[in-house]
């Protein structure tokens, strides 16, 4: 996050170059689709950790690992038993829906009503919100920043491969069916998550039904891809932060030494 920072008044800006979106994809793919799946669980399940205690960027890369199923119960995060009255959410709230015109006024609502009675805070009420929402909505300048159609290429220039949208349609499976089912049933947030989870599969399956129809190019065979990934991934920002030598010199390292092998020498 400290490079991040360093540019912040680059973000939204432009898009990353194409080559690095494919590696930083085919690199992050798998772990990303998890992660996206464990911060909704983190939330819902009022703060699991998913991490182990010691991954201090909390990405499950080696030596560390995600915790499984196996493990639960899994520890709750301590700022959520501690800190502040509970993780779980009061309200979901949709990016989609609050751009699309037929959903927009009643996500704000979503957002005033978490903040009304809240201590320094003034809400509007809601046939204001409403005007608000709409005079925002007709009078927002185009091209969008938040699209980044300034500079570079087109979003849907941004494609994943057949294999990769298979997975996502499996993971908003495996979420729909999670928060359909069982104690999730009669909450309210618990079935906004599955209506928009059903909104992506819509969205997913027809692009999949496109690729099916006209099945993309796939890449020349390279063994030393997985190779030449880790390389590249490992020469952005500050590299690899689980370097051994980086850590040995953290503070920590005594904590998290039998992780690497041989007592951590």
């Amino acid at each position: 996050w400290e490079i991040a920072y360093d540019h912040l008044p680059e973000v939204f800006t432009k898009r990353a170059p194409m080559d690095d979106w494919i590696k930083w994809r085919d690199y992050r793919f798998n772990d990303e689709i998890k992660l996206w799946g464990l911060h909704i669980d983190f939330y819902m399940e009022d703060g699991a950790q998913y991490w182990e205690p010691v991954d201090f960027e909390r990405n499950g890369q080696w030596p560390f690992r995600f915790y499984n199923e196996s493990d639960r119960p899994w520890p709750q995060d301590y700022h959520c038993a501690l800190d502040i009255d509970s993780c779980v959410p009061k309200a979901v709230v949709s990016y989609e829906r609050m751009r699309d015109p037929e959903y927009g006024v009643g996500e704000l609502k979503k957002v005033a009503d978490a903040l009304r009675g809240k201590h320094g805070m003034t809400v509007l009420d809601d046939a204001n919100l409403e005007c608000v929402w709409h005079d925002t909505w007709l009078n927002t300048l185009a091209p969008y920043n938040d699209n980044r159609d300034r500079n570079g290429l087109p979003r849907t220039a941004y494609n994943f491969t057949m294999e990769q949208m298979y997975k996502i349609e499996d993971k908003l499976v495996e979420y729909e069916a999670k928060y359909s089912s069982g104690k999730w049933v009669n909450m309210t947030q618990a079935q906004d998550l599955v209506w928009n989870f059903q909104k992506y599969l819509i969205e997913v399956r027809e692009e999949l039904a496109e690729m099916e129809a006209n099945p993309p190019p796939t890449m020349a065979p390279n063994a030393n891809y997985s190779f030449e990934l880790v390389e590249w991934y490992n020469s952005k920002g500050k590299g690899n932060r689980y370097d051994k030598g980086k850590v040995q010199n953290m503070g920590i390292w005594d904590l998290v030494k039998h992780f690497y092998g041989e007592g951590g020498e």
